[in-house]
């Protein structure tokens, strides 16, 4: 069995999510990540300190070296609401990331205010489709990641690209997780928010190394 393999065994073995076991739910060592510019911030400095600007982890998994992570690619819309019988369609918000001590459910539990919060400042259709209950009727769902990145001048998802989204649930797997293990990115800056200080460190970091690699040629 690969590192890999081991790695994710182990994090399967903690449950929740789907499938995961029922009963009384566990209290967190994470606090819920608050919807505000500063977790923002922090959230993205983690994702690209985990991923390093990449969608999987590259090198052999049978490396000492090696550190597993998962990418997913994120999605909002509005549900139906007293003002609004129709609700939205789906809208691409950008990505979250995991180390192997954390899972894709577990990271959009703890992050779902961050994420909605996010998304009502990129995408305006959304708080115009809820109205005053808006809020309430926000649904989150994820996807396997992908190189897409969306845009401001995107529109919603087309029927097709929405049968992939799986509707995020509420992980009742929290106990134990390390707030360093999970990370949230937006696919563009919110309006009045130009923040990509870690983005531009680790850029920088790849660049590096790819000229030493040129130079030892």
């Amino acid at each position: 069995m690969s590192k890999a393999q081991k790695k994710k065994k182990a994090s399967a073995s903690r449950g929740g999510g789907f499938g995961g076991s029922k009963g009384i739910e566990k209290v967190s060592t994470v606090p819920t990540i608050s919807a505000d510019k500063n977790s923002l911030e922090k959230q993205w400095d983690i994702f690209a300190g985990i991923t390093d600007l990449e969608i999987t982890p590259k090198g052999n998994p049978d490396d000492e070296d090696y550190e597993y992570f998962e990418v997913a690619d994120v999605f909002v819309r509005c549900g139906e609401t007293k003002s609004n019988s129709e609700g939205t369609k789906w809208f691409r918000i950008g990505k979250v990331c995991v180390t192997d001590e954390t899972s894709i459910e577990v990271a959009l539990t703890l992050q779902k205010g961050l994420i909605f919060w996010t998304a009502v400042h990129m995408r305006r259709e959304l708080v115009a489709a809820g109205g005053k209950s808006g809020a309430a009727a926000l649904q989150l769902g994820y996807t396997a990641a992908t190189l897409n990145m969306g845009s401001e001048s995107d529109g919603p998802l087309d029927e097709d690209e929405e049968e992939a989204i799986t509707l995020s649930s509420k992980s009742s797997s929290l106990q134990g997780i390390k707030s360093k293990t999970f990370g949230f990115r937006p696919d563009w800056n919110p309006p009045g928010f130009t923040y990509k200080r870690r983005e531009k460190a680790a850029m920088k970091k790849k660049t590096s190394k790819l000229d030493e690699m040129k130079s030892a040629e």
